[in-house]
């Protein structure tokens, strides 16, 4: 199951990087260090596993790779290219030490037993929204109700949408699927779908530059505390964290400085990241440029900081499965979900 929210949407950004490992930066030589670290010691590989093709949420990691963060922390990044094979997959058969997934996913599956947690929060906040056309009638959630959702398969989309439905004014919310593998944004204005879910400041701003204006529904705005949580979050096997907890430390310090970086530098930022895809983005400097400045700002928190997680992050979203029936019996508490342990400072 398909469980990345990067919809097939940025139809400018999602040409053939998965065909060329090297162009999205896919080799084992994916930091820019030598082959030894701080003190001549030999640098640790870990592998980081993109969950969409190349675009702004990965201006950090090549940040850090361009700027050498891996290398001074000991590390060679392995960049794994976008397959559409999910971060649980690849994470639970030994495939990636990082991977970057869903927070509803992680509170899933780790209710439902899968060993794994998460490790940083990829962004600051939350900016998933419920999107329609700004041409069309719907002007709040409530009017959504029983309207065809055009959707990616993913198990907590009902429960989620239903809760926003139900805070929105609808006595008896109705859900009604279709599972896309269009672009979302051609699907709406063919009147497909009544309404889908977008990233805020990345699928949106990427739809007006192509001509599709959206009228957007944030989830935070409707969920209470059940929309704290981070857009995407970087997960590790309790095995990984255990086991490679020095190289996966030193991975995430450089990572922190890779998306501070990008926080503080944007435009440099997005430089990089074409760069280093020029094969995917190279003719998508527009796009890069919009999103990155929109998605840029939302890498670190109030203290400048990236990365940290808490209980909010999770607490509200488990309450939510709990109360539609998706998790049963007992469920782990919410700081069985992630750790702070491994980022700097943790």
């Amino acid at each position: 199951m398909r469980v990345n929210r990067r919809i097939p949407l940025l139809t400018a950004l999602t040409t053939a990087c998965a065909l060329a490992l090297t162009a999205c930066g896919g080799s084992s030589s994916g930091s820019s260090g030598s082959a030894t670290g701080p003190g001549g010691r030999p640098l640790q590989t870990v592998r980081i596993a993109l969950d969409y093709s190349a675009n702004v949420d990965y201006l950090g990691i090549y940040d850090a790779i361009a700027n050498g963060d891996f290398a001074k922390h000991g590390v060679s990044a392995q960049i794994i290219p976008y397959a559409e094979t999910p971060a649980e997959t690849l994470i639970q058969s030994g495939k990636t030490d990082l991977g970057i997934s869903y927070p509803p996913e992680v509170v899933l599956r780790r209710a439902q037993g899968l060993k794994y947690r998460a490790v940083a929060a990829l962004v600051a906040g939350n900016t998933t929204a419920l999107a329609v056309l700004a041409s069309s009638p719907y002007t709040s959630p409530a009017q959504l109700s029983g309207k065809l959702y055009g959707g990616f398969g993913i198990e907590s989309d009902k429960p989620i949408i239903t809760r926003i439905l139900a805070d929105a004014g609808v006595s008896k919310p109705g859900f009604r699927e279709v599972v896309l593998n269009t672009d979302v944004v051609q699907a709406l204005a063919s009147h497909r779908i009544g309404y889908t879910a977008v990233f805020g400041g990345i699928d949106d701003v990427t739809a007006e530059l192509e001509g599709t204006k959206l009228r957007t529904f944030p989830y935070r705005d409707y969920l209470g505390a059940g929309g704290n949580y981070p857009n995407a979050v970087y997960v590790a096997s309790d095995e990984d964290i255990q086991r490679r907890g020095p190289a996966l430390r030193a991975a995430l310090a450089a990572l922190a400085e890779g998306y501070e970086f990008a926080a503080r530098n944007p435009a440099r930022a997005e430089q990089i990241l074409i760069a280093r895809n020029e094969t995917a983005l190279g003719a998508s400097q527009k796009i890069v440029t919009a999103t990155g400045n929109a998605t840029a700002k939302t890498f670190v928190g109030a203290s400048g900081r990236w990365g940290p997680l808490n209980d909010a992050d999770f607490s509200g979203l488990e309450q939510i499965f709990i109360s539609s029936g998706l998790i049963k019996g007992s469920a782990p508490p919410a700081s069985d979900f992630y750790t702070n342990a491994l980022l700097p400072g943790g």
